[in-house]
């Protein structure tokens, strides 16, 4: 099982550069023939890498994010699972290279990295903790995705407003569907966040007997998914423009970052792990 896992592990990085690369001939060579493959070509690979994390974490006894490296991995697989739920929503394969090319570096870094050492921490093996974590880590990623939307959107919308386009961005798609992306890329994280913190605080409420738990990260956590979802609501009800909707996705996303940094330079939490 081990030597199965290692050599999908290996191969995972060349699996995506792969893709990666007929993303690219699609976006800068503008090679069409590739376009009706792409679909099939992303469920393979999730399926691989898939099998490639299963494998492992049934080897270690662990959950997908019991390590670093092996959160990186997973975090690359996120957001290659959320573009093909996006890509295919939208039967829209300009964003691809842009978006893919995010997933490639956690799992080429992640790739050469992997220990084999068994889990020690008991709540590392606990199935309802594993779908929690992976969840919210989906979560994020989905909100990362929307805020790179979101900045290709006003990226987009300045070139046209001054006439100005160059081979980057000019196949980029059109304003309404980067919108559209990034509204869609929010609302996926705000349902996983909201069903993976949920199973979080049911596991809270096992451990420590009371369901929501004085932990900064599971406070600021909780907060900026109520934002997420606060906004994301008073925008469809007031019908706020979609510049609005582009920077306040990219602040959202921002002040995500600061609130988990400030988290993890303030003290200890009982999500620290590794």
């Amino acid at each position: 099982m081990q030597i199965f896992s290692q050599i999908l592990s290996y191969l995972l990085p060349f699996l995506y550069l792969s893709v990666l690369l007929v993303y690219y001939r699609i976006y800068f060579k503008n090679e069409r023939k590739y376009e009706n493959r792409t679909k099939l070509i992303l469920l393979g690979l999730i399926i691989i890498h898939g099998i490639e994390i299963v494998v492992r974490q049934l080897f270690l006894k662990a959950m997908p994010l019991s390590s670093a490296f092996d959160a990186l991995s997973f975090l690359g697989f996120s957001i290659l699972l959320v573009y093909y739920i996006i890509e295919n929503t939208f039967e829209n394969r300009a964003s691809g290279f842009f978006i893919l090319l995010f997933a490639f570096f956690p799992v080429l870094v992640s790739s050469f990295q992997h220990d084999w050492h068994a889990e020690s921490n008991p709540l590392l093996t606990n199935p309802t903790f594993t779908i929690h974590a992976s969840l919210n880590i989906i979560g994020y990623t989905a909100l990362a995705i929307s805020a790179i939307y979101a900045l290709l959107y006003l990226i987009q919308y300045r070139n046209i407003k001054k006439k100005r386009f160059n081979k980057i961005f000019d196949q980029l798609p059109p304003l309404t569907y980067l919108e559209d992306m990034s509204k869609r890329a929010v609302l996926i994280g705000i349902v996983l966040m909201g069903v993976g913190l949920f199973l979080g605080h049911l596991q809270t409420q096992k451990a420590f007997g009371q369901f929501f738990y004085a932990d900064p990260k599971v406070i600021i956590t909780d907060l900026i998914w109520l934002s997420y979802l606060i906004v994301y609501i008073a925008a469809h009800l007031r019908k706020w423009s979609a510049r609005i909707m582009a920077y306040l996705s990219i602040s959202g996303f921002i002040i995500l970052l600061a609130g988990m940094a400030f988290v993890l330079t303030m003290g200890r939490s009982f999500h620290e792990f590794y």
